[in-house]
């Protein structure tokens, strides 16, 4: 069963553009979070000590960049 996938981003980001393109190019269903709005810049803070966006949640996996191998590891089997 696949897990949730939530990514944390800021409009006019390249790297959360990047990010979200490469998910909807697998068909990857994401639930995006614009960290512009302050409950979603809080609930990124207690998740995360992260400073930078893209971040994405898959299930218990954080990853706080994009990288298209790293990208391509966790969603794989998805």
């Amino acid at each position: 069963m696949n897990q949730e996938v939530i990514m944390y981003t800021l409009p006019l980001c390249p790297y959360c553009a990047a990010a979200k393109r490469f998910l909807s190019g697998r068909g990857i269903l994401f639930l995006e979070k614009n960290i512009l709005l302050p409950k979603h810049l809080k609930e990124l803070r207690n998740t995360t000590k992260a400073i930078g966006v893209p971040v994405t949640i898959v299930g218990e996996r954080i990853l706080t960049r994009f990288s298209s191998t790293e990208y391509e590891e966790v969603f794989r089997n998805y």
